[in-house]
Parts: C-alpha cells; sequence; structure tokens
C-alpha cells in the first residue's frame, strides 16, 4: 500500500525536474544567442572603445596643428609626411618643425585605424577642400576650407555610435547623408581649394560640428560611411 501511494508523488517530482531541465536549457539558448548576435551589447560596448580611440586620435592631430602654428609657421604651412604615409603628402624630412609626424614639430604619432571599422582598409586623410558650416569664417569662397581628417569607409555602425557620442541626431536610426560631394582625393600639401561642404541636404545635423560621421551622397558614393574631424577651422 504504501509503495502505491508514492508514486504520484514521485511522478510530480520527475515532472518539476523536467520543467525545470527545460526552463534552464531556454536561459541558456537566449544568453548564447545575445553574446554572439552582432549588434548586442559587448559589440556595441567595443565600439565605444573604438570610437572613443578614433576622437582621442583626432584631438591629438589638432593639438598638433595648433603646436605647429604656434610655433611660428602658418596654416599653409603645415604637412603630413610620413613613410607609412601616401607620397602625395611629401618627405618627413621637409622643414620637420612644420610636420605633424616630426619629433620637431607636431610631434603626433602615425597610427592605423583601429581593426574592424572599416569596410574598406584606408590611413587617414587629410584635406583642406572641404569646410563644416558655421565653422571658421564660414565663407564659400575659394580658399575657405577646413583643414580635415578624414577616415573613409567606416562601418554603419561605426559612424551611429561617432553621432551618438557627439548628440548628432541619426534620422531614423541611419547617418545622415551627406548633400552633393565631399572631395576626397586631393591630398593637403599647403593649399585650401574651392571647397565643398559637409552638410546634409537641410542643414539640420552638422553645422557648427568640429566631428561627425556621414553617408556618402554622391562622391563618396550613397551607401558608404566616413568619419571627420576638424584640424583648423578656417
Amino acid at each position: 500500500m504504501t509503495s502505491l501511494n508514492s508514486k504520484p508523488d514521485e511522478a510530480g517530482n520527475i515532472l518539476i525536474y523536467i520543467l525545470g531541465a527545460i526552463f534552464l536549457l531556454g536561459l541558456l539558448v537566449v544568453i548564447v544567442k545575445g553574446s554572439s548576435t552582432p549588434g548586442s551589447n559587448i559589440d556595441k560596448e567595443t565600439l565605444f572603445i573604438q570610437a572613443s580611440e578614433v576622437q582621442s586620435y583626432g584631438q591629438e592631430l589638432e593639438r598638433a596643428v595648433a603646436y605647429i602654428m604656434r610655433n611660428g609657421h602658418s596654416e599653409a604651412d603645415i604637412r603630413f609626411s610620413h613613410p607609412d604615409a601616401d607620397s602625395a603628402y611629401g618627405d618627413i624630412t621637409d622643414t620637420p618643425t612644420r610636420q605633424i609626424f616630426a619629433t620637431t614639430g607636431g610631434g603626433a604619432r602615425y597610427k592605423e585605424p583601429p581593426d574592424g571599422i572599416q569596410t574598406t582598409t584606408t590611413q587617414w586623410f587629410f584635406s583642406g577642400a572641404n569646410r563644416v558650416p558655421d565653422l571658421g569664417s564660414n565663407l564659400a569662397a575659394a580658399g575657405s576650407a577646413d583643414l580635415i581628417a578624414v577616415l573613409q569607409n567606416v562601418s554603419e555602425e561605426f559612424c551611429l555610435v561617432i553621432n551618438e557620442k557627439n548628440d548628432i541626431t541619426n534620422p531614423a536610426d541611419a547617418p545622415p547623408q551627406d548633400n552633393g560631394s565631399v572631395e576626397l582625393t586631393t591630398e593637403f600639401v599647403g593649399n585650401y581649394s574651392a571647397s565643398q561642404l559637409i552638410e546634409d541636404g537641410g542643414g539640420l545635423y552638422f553645422n557648427n560640428e568640429l566631428e561627425g560621421c556621414f553617408e556618402g551622397g554622391g562622391t563618396p558614393a550613397a551607401g558608404t560611411y566616413h568619419y571627420y574631424r576638424v584640424l583648423l577651422a578656417r
């Protein structure tokens, strides 16, 4: 009689164990899926660290520009030569005191972009042919461009994080698109040319912003994303 009465209790206990195991298995699946899904918190934390690294480097370059000018060189004298840079920037031995990456000049380090933030790996690009509205003199005339560092072809996710860190709105959860073209083919060697605008169509997002990230709107192409940092507002 005792043996027969114990069977329902044993069955109930087994059912509880089974349900508990199912619950724990489901929880484990959720944890594993969350940790491996692109865009999860871990991935975003990494992007924030990389964005901070890029921002810090932009600030280092800006300080180097200011240091060279404080030492008597003009804004047209500044150079970005380095043995690892494109030869179009010139030779670092050409008046080292005006060279951003020379120890006797700006003293900045020449750094590669962080791994994984670009869809096509390229070096930093230094331009004197673009300007950001409401910075510097804000003139549209030839020669009014700002001195800008550009990191081309970053990922959309990185672009979104950079704008978020700068309180720049990402409309419809996408980086603002440039209205027209940005000149990214002529390396800066002292000439400030007729400038292209880094500006969205409505002039809502980049005005007076020293730093940000935009989607191409012509040249470069739509669907590509590009980080900029103004080193000298003119």
